[in-house]
């Protein structure tokens, strides 16, 4: 079930989050109130997964021990005996075979493709385009492509919000971006349709590329395995979703990176009414307020903003959760259910809580998807190395060779843009959840 592969996906990045977390810990110390904060978060994300997988992978073995094989229709021909239909292929693992595959053979396409004709895998590169990319990468067949780009959807903030995903074929796309005002009016029969101060500015997206590179142990490549295809698609996802979110939120952009929501603003109209700041010695009142105050901001434009989500860090989400009222009532009861004032909630690390002059700030997002674009160019790029070299965790250089791994390069392309700017509004100088 794409449900469960989706909650597994969700699942291991939370996990990923909490070993980061404790490896944050210098040896011998104890975690800081913050820290404690964040992991109890974490874990409780982790729960509630856990027991909605456990809920999903029991109603799948239940399906399958009730499954029957079905009387043949009249003029259709009856199943062989002690056969199954088969099941749909699992989203995304012929990526994690053909990665196998092409780190066996060294990087090489041609003996990549005899190695998967001699193992009975011969539609493997049936489909896949041998033209090049940069530095001996070459393009992943489009289906196969198509298939990792959307597991990774859901797993990124930003594209699990269901924002409008746009081809850029030529890797450019330029649009108009909606300003203020509407182009309808009444009007007599022979009378023009009056002008109703409809503006219109431009959006301009451009292909920006996402690479990363992903050390998978030799060990693993060796074996013939599903679960070693699944466990690199889901590195390979896991990773770039990260990444994305990064840059998606709070990428200040270049010629070369996408500006993310964070700077969409700057320079317009709407950073003076857009971009607003947290309230001094916040109390119960005054959080509802500032909340209030950024659906205003999109609703005074004309936004429907029941239809926003909002953006935020674990801290954020942890002291919203728990705030209660004088009468000890919790305030946002629905956050247990990753809503806020009957509007999804993502929660993302991609926010800090490091900001600010204190460093101890952070921010909350809340965005309309419908005015958002995300724009894909080409496909999955991927390229093979035993040699080369990359940086760990802590920014030390780790040669592959020596460590027996293979590296993956991925690379992406895509941008994003606002095309309604008054679709989104901020909050910054957050500091929910801290003694300040």
């Amino acid at each position: 079930m794409d449900k469960i592969l989706e909650l597994r996906t969700r699942r291991a990045g939370i996990i990923d989050q909490m070993d980061a977390l404790l490896a944050s810990v210098p040896d011998g110390d104890d975690m800081t109130a913050e820290q404690v904060t964040a992991f109890d978060a974490l874990k409780a994300q982790d729960d509630k997964v856990a027991t909605e997988l456990t809920r999903l992978e029991d109603l799948e073995r239940r399906r399958a021990a009730a499954a029957r094989t079905p009387e043949p229709l009249p003029g259709s021909t009856a199943p062989v005996a002690g056969t199954t239909p088969a099941k749909p292929a699992e989203k995304g693992l012929t990526f994690g075979r053909m990665v196998r595959t092409i780190a066996a053979a060294g990087g090489n396409h041609y003996v990549a493709q005899q190695m998967a004709e001699a193992n009975g895998d011969s539609g493997l590169f049936a489909n896949q385009n041998m033209s090049t990319g940069t530095a001996g990468g070459f393009l992943v067949p489009e289906d196969v492509s198509t298939e990792v780009i959307e597991l990774l959807r859901p797993v990124s903030v930003v594209t699990a919000m269901g924002p409008r995903i746009v081809p850029m074929p030529n890797g450019n796309m330029t649009t108009n971006r909606r300003v203020s005002g509407a182009n309808f009016g009444y009007g007599g029969e022979q009378e023009d349709a009056p002008a109703t101060g409809y503006e219109y500015g431009q959006v301009k997206l451009s292909a920006k590329k996402l690479s990363g590179i992903i050390p998978v142990s030799n060990d693993l490549l060796r074996s013939s395995s599903t679960a070693v295809d699944r466990m690199i698609r889901d590195d390979a996802v896991e990773d770039a979703a990260q990444i994305q979110d990064r840059h998606f939120l709070r990428g200040a952009g270049t010629e070369y990176k996408p500006k993310g929501f964070r700077y969409q603003h700057l320079g317009t109209p709407f950073e003076a009414t857009h971009i607003l700041t947290m309230t001094a010695s916040p109390d119960v009142q005054k959080v509802d307020n500032d909340l209030g105050a950024m659906e205003l901001a999109l609703g005074n434009n004309n936004i429907v903003y029941t239809g926003a989500h909002w953006i935020m860090s674990p801290r954020s989400a942890m002291f919203l959760t728990n705030l209660r009222d004088g009468n000890s009532n919790k305030v946002y009861p629905e956050m247990g259910e990753n809503m806020l004032r009957k509007k999804p909630v993502h929660i993302t690390t991609e926010i800090p809580d490091n900001l600010g002059g204190g460093g101890i700030a952070s921010e909350i997002m809340l965005v309309h998807p419908a005015h958002v674009m995300v724009g894909e160019h080409m496909g999955i790029e991927i390229a093979m190395s035993t040699e080369a070299a990359y940086k760990d965790a802590s920014g030390t250089m780790q040669a592959a060779f020596s460590r027996d791994e293979t590296l993956m390069r991925m690379i992406m392309q895509h941008d994003i843009g606002l095309r309604h700017l008054a679709a989104l509004s901020i909050m910054t100088g957050v500091t929910w959840g801290t003694a300040g």
